[in-house]
């Protein structure tokens, strides 16, 4: 049984890879008013984040310090990416925003080629990229690859990707972000690192070549 929050839990065993969650339960995940989102952090307490789903690049996501910001900062998220799912988040601060790349084929193999640390930011866009991960101990990015590949071959996923992670150090603990279900600009860095080219790779996984 997984929670998923908002006192939603699931038995991972009895979902069907190829169909995901049902809306309901999706929806049962995310806030759908202010009220939601109070409720929610009155649980997990502040700050928080409040972010939409689709959103991305700085857009659909506000900090939220205290209970007054809430009407204010939900207004915000839902205005700027309409028809968007939403949820809330612990936020996690003096973290590092780490990733995985994965390549997954349709015999439900997956890899991990690498990793990379993206959190040199500016107003929510990434200017430096490293790779491999040299801020976590290698034992935590291994858990984190392996933690990548279990949920792409979860959900049944098939293409090359990247799955984002928030990273903090003081307890080495890690937390899921999101996926990018397609190459990535910083995909790159994984190449120079790896000496992969993986254009050709992607092609090779959704084609089921040896």
């Amino acid at each position: 049984m997984q929670t998923l929050g908002m006192d939603v839990t699931v038995d991972l065993s009895q979902v069907d890879p190829t169909k995901g969650l049902s809306q309901q339960t999706l929806a049962a995940a995310c806030v759908q008013s202010a009220k939601d989102v109070l409720d929610c952090c009155a649980k997990i307490g502040y700050p928080v984040m409040i972010k939409a789903s689709e959103g991305g690049g700085g857009k659909g996501i506000r900090r939220v310090t205290n209970a007054e910001e809430v009407a204010d900062a939900y207004r915000q998220v839902v205005n700027e990416v309409k028809g968007s799912p939403v949820f809330v988040m612990r936020m996690v601060s003096d973290c590092r925003h780490l990733e995985v790349q994965l390549l997954a084929d349709k015999s439900g193999r997956c890899v991990s080629l690498g990793s990379r640390d993206c959190s040199i930011q500016r107003r929510c866009q990434k200017i430096i990229e490293e790779g491999p991960v040299v801020a976590a101990p290698p034992e935590v990015v291994s858990q984190m690859e392996d933690a990548a590949c279990r949920m792409a071959m979860a959900v049944g996923y098939e293409n090359a990707g990247t799955c984002e992670f928030l990273y903090d150090p003081k307890t080495h603990q890690f937390a899921f972000l999101e996926v990018n279900a397609r190459l990535q600009v910083e995909h790159v860095v994984t190449e120079c690192v790896g000496d992969f080219n993986l254009p050709a790779a992607q092609l090779q996984a959704r084609c089921d070549c040896q």
